[in-house]
């Protein structure tokens, strides 16, 4: 499935993702059962997971990039921490 609409890809369920049983299991260790829910939490969040690897997030933000959904890991407005 590439380059779907944003509204159609934040109600994708982890399973659909189709990433794999490593990622589906952390993810679901880590509470996240939609894209969205780990898209709308804030990095620091995120990193802070019980379960968390940086190979995990590279994963994830390979699927983004191939479905042209990359820019969903940016902050959302108003969420920036300076």
């Amino acid at each position: 499935m590439t380059n779907m609409d944003e509204k159609q890809a934040l109600e994708i369920t982890i399973e659909e993702m189709d990433l794999g049983d490593a990622f589906c299991e952390t993810s679901r260790k880590m509470g996240f059962k939609k894209l969205k829910d780990i898209l709308f939490i804030l990095p620091e969040e995120l990193i802070s997971k019980a379960g968390f690897t940086y190979t995990w997030l590279g994963e994830l933000s390979a699927y983004l990039d191939k479905n042209g959904l990359l820019y969903l890991l940016q902050p959302l407005p108003g969420r920036n921490r300076v």
